[in-house]
């Protein structure tokens, strides 16, 4: 698996960058994890909407669905070009109404519920979800392959399960919207802090982890240190389309 980083920050996106999207690519073909703001302008530098074998939203969040409705209008244009004929299947839990059924007025766009119980195969994976602690319905992913394992936080607060599902993978990325000295904050705003997402990772036995959902503010640098000591292992700093190999 590569796992393109397409967003990483949370709230709202740096200058030219995006917040949450992650393109999951196998030699079966590339999935879409969540579609924050400027997620779609970063994706067309890795592939077409039309390329897409599937997308996967985890909670109805800004930050993480903010161009869903540009990514249905890009369906619009691969199916009256005829570059696609196959529905690209939307996976997403139960959440806004409207998006919804904007999403299903795209006939290129099949729309299917998931939650916690839900099992997919996908790209040549098995994909299972996990609910986590946030202010709305929100689900964390696994995706295995050939042995191999990605395990994606999504949003969340402290959450006990969380690492029993991320335990052993092979990269995990795990939110981290605040820092040290932040937990209360943390957990009333459904998030982890830096020390909080190292040590899960560590009680996990995650091979590696890597941060997402970047505060836009403060020092990310300081975010990624806090996080490393927590974990016992260097944490390294995203930058756009950054490829992370599983």
């Amino acid at each position: 698996m590569k796992i393109h980083a397409l967003g990483y920050w949370g709230t709202f996106p740096a200058p030219g960058e995006a917040t949450t999207g992650y393109l999951v690519e196998t030699t079966e073909g590339k999935v879409l994890v969540d579609c924050g703001s400027g997620v779609l302008a970063q994706l067309q530098y890795v592939c077409q909407v039309a390329d897409l074998a599937a997308v996967i939203i985890t909670h109805h969040h800004f930050d993480h669905i903010a161009d869903l409705g540009v990514l249905s209008y890009a369906a619009l244009m691969a199916r009256t070009r005829g570059l696609r004929t196959e529905p690209i299947p939307v996976y997403l839990p139960e959440g806004s109404p409207e998006l919804t059924e904007q999403l299903r007025a795209e006939p290129l766009l099949r729309v299917e519920r998931i939650d916690a119980g839900s099992k997919l195969s996908i790209a040549g994976m098995d994909v299972s979800f996990a609910e986590t602690v946030h202010p709305v319905y929100c689900l964390a992913v696994k995706m295995v392959q050939g042995g191999r394992t990605f395990v994606f936080s999504a949003d969340t607060s402290v959450c006990p399960p969380l690492e029993a599902f991320a335990a052993g993978a092979d990269l995990f990325i795990c939110e981290a919207s605040m820092f040290i000295g932040q937990e209360e904050a943390a957990l009333r705003a459904g998030h982890l802090t830096s020390r909080q997402a190292g040590e899960l990772a560590r009680r996990a036995g995650a091979k590696r982890l890597v941060l997402t959902h970047y505060p836009r503010y403060g020092d990310v640098d300081q975010l990624l240190r806090e996080a490393s000591e927590a974990f016992g292992a260097p944490v390294p700093r995203l930058s756009p389309r950054m490829v992370l190999e599983v």
